[in-house]
């Protein structure tokens, strides 16, 4: 136990099902509560870490995304970034993730901090990583599931079009705090 953590019991697992795997898994737990009552809790195991890039041109320009997000039908104003494969560091997932989405690399690479995108189904953790003086390399190298476009704003434009109402991924929201909180 840690300052940060209450002094209440952990909820106990009393079993443990899987519901369905592929891509990702779901999991129902039944747990016992410290107060006493069972309850089933769904959780999604993503597998993975992910890593997402704040990145500057050298003329001072955000690499921003826009990405078509099928759950929610929309394409997203973004950031780049993807999943931290086995044996990956943080950094190293954002130097492919950055390269692959975008074809900017180089610069330096700067981890912010981390946080948990959403807790409530899953553990998955996000890396938040800041690039400065990223150039264009070379083309992107999409996945053929990724539809992804990749575009340069000034600070002024991004926040612009933020304000101005368009759908926003919320990892650009929590880079643009980490970024203005801790570089």
């Amino acid at each position: 136990m840690n300052d940060f953590d209450p002094p209440i019991p952990l909820p106990e697992v009393a079993s443990s099902e899987i519901a369905y795997q592929g891509y990702y898994d779901i999991h129902v737990d039944l747990l016992k509560l410290p107060h006493g009552p069972k309850i089933h809790y769904t959780i999604l195991k993503l597998r993975a870490h992910a890593a997402s890039i704040l990145a500057k041109t050298k003329d001072g320009k955000y690499i921003i995304n826009k990405e078509y997000r099928h759950p929610t039908g929309k394409w997203l104003l973004s950031l780049p970034g993807g999943r931290i494969d086995t044996g990956e560091s943080p950094l190293e997932a954002a130097r492919r993730e950055l390269l692959e989405e975008t074809g900017y690399g180089g610069g330096a690479f700067t981890l912010m901090g981390s946080a948990y995108p959403f807790p409530a189904v899953s553990d998955q953790q996000i890396f938040y990583i800041f690039v400065k003086d990223a150039e264009f390399i070379q083309a992107p190298t999409l996945d053929p599931f990724e539809l992804i476009h990749t575009e340069l704003k000034t600070e002024k434009e991004l926040i612009e079009t933020i304000h101005s109402g368009v759908p926003i991924d919320g990892v650009l929201c929590t880079a643009l705090l980490m970024h203005r909180l801790f570089t």
